[in-house]
């Protein structure tokens, strides 16, 4: 009995197969609030003659990185045994579709009537200029979408397509399509990002390299013990923090190499320990914050608009920028809270409703026989 007890602490604690990883779901939130700290800091000089929010919330930018490193993660994750399945890459396109596009589609639809009547309010940093057919199927273009945030929309259309095509060849195969993947973009960005014809920059854009990342993390992270996963976390921040990098110029053309290989690299780290220590134990209180990775999308979608509609309604009151930096942090207190209200009423009115019709639907055209549990979508 004292040999099995002490062969029982020997073995490591794991937590059976979940339909839903909640790292996942708190990861998610936390890239959807460092892009919105982002956008905040970014403009919080058009307002204020005070700028109280901190300089290194211009990392932010850095959360896109992180949604696309999860998004390869989860891509692998959830179709792990459904390869050469010719249904199973059709049910894989319709919940993307139904995942990415109907949300997406309320947002640009309210702001048509604005593109018309005061065209300056959209992409005003490129003269209002929109291709409207491309920015509602999230087609390249040379200008933004009409949601400006929606161009990350666009890559990550791109990455679904490749993986479903991927999906029709065997499961054995996926590392080392991805290997050659990944070499691909590395020989094709050496020399820098491809400047030419939108449709040619889209695929051989290298923030493919961080879904790439994110896939390989959820082919070993069950493999990963505790102590293991503990010392690649510590080493994924450093990279992020001190070797990761981004900037302004590189939001939509292509990064480079520089970036997917620090940022992407250093996310896929964290991510590849976040969730084996979840696989081997749970994540404590953190999974507490998994609204807030439910509410992730609702939040990257409105959270712009957010801020401008509250700015602009700012400074028509307020004859002159204030400099009095308690109302600066009273205005960006309730503005960041007011961008988490609408993305939360906007998961719980336009997600989820869409998300269930879609899965109604998807159990009639594909004739499935039993109900499918959630996964980590």
């Amino acid at each position: 009995m004292t040999a099995l007890r002490g062969r029982r602490r020997l073995n490591p604690i794991v937590v059976p197969p979940r339909s839903k990883l909640d790292s996942i779901q708190v990861a998610r939130g936390f890239a959807a609030l460092c892009v919105v700290l982002f956008h905040a800091e970014l403009v919080q000089g058009k307002y204020f003659a005070v700028e109280v929010l901190p300089v290194f919330f211009d990392r932010g930018m850095s959360g896109v990185d992180l949604f696309f490193v999860i998004s390869g993660f989860v891509m692998v994750l959830t179709t792990r045994g459904r390869h050469e399945k010719p249904r199973e890459v059709g049910k894989f396109l319709w919940n993307r579709f139904f995942r990415i596009y109907p949300t997406y589609w309320a947002y640009a639809l309210a702001l048509v009537p604005v593109l018309i009547v005061m065209p300056s309010f959209i992409n005003s940093s490129q003269g209002g200029g929109v291709d409207i057919f491309s920015s509602f199927l999230l087609l390249p273009t040379e200008t933004f979408p009409i949601l400006l945030v929606a161009w990350t929309l666009t890559l990550e259309v791109w990455f679904y397509i490749v993986f479903g095509l991927v999906l029709f060849l065997p499961e054995r195969w996926l590392v080392p399509v991805l290997g050659v993947w990944f070499a691909l973009l590395v020989l094709v960005n050496w020399g820098g990002p491809i400047s030419a014809n939108p449709y040619l920059e889209l695929p051989t854009n290298a923030m493919a390299i961080e879904f790439i990342f994110g896939g390989i993390a959820a082919l070993l992270f069950r493999t990963v013990n505790r102590v293991l996963a503990v010392g690649l976390g510590v080493v994924g921040v450093a990279v992020v923090v001190f070797l990761g990098t981004a900037s302004d110029a590189d939001l939509y053309a292509g990064p480079g190499l520089e970036r997917p290989l620090t940022l992407g690299l250093g996310f896929a780290l964290i991510m590849l320990a976040f969730t084996a220590i979840e696989h081997r134990g749970g994540i404590g209180v953190l999974s507490k914050l998994t609204i807030f990775g439910d509410m992730s999308y609702s939040v990257y979608l409105c959270h712009v608009l957010v801020l401008n509609v509250i700015g602009r309604g700012w400074a028509y009151i307020v004859a002159e920028p204030s400099a009095n930096p308690l109302v600066a942090w009273g205005f960006w207190i309730v503005t960041i809270g007011a961008v988490l209200v609408v993305g939360y009423l906007s998961y719980r009115l336009i997600e989820r409703p869409v998300m269930t019709v879609s899965k109604t639907w998807r159990v009639k055209v594909f004739r499935e026989k039993t109900r499918i549990p959630a996964t980590v979508t």
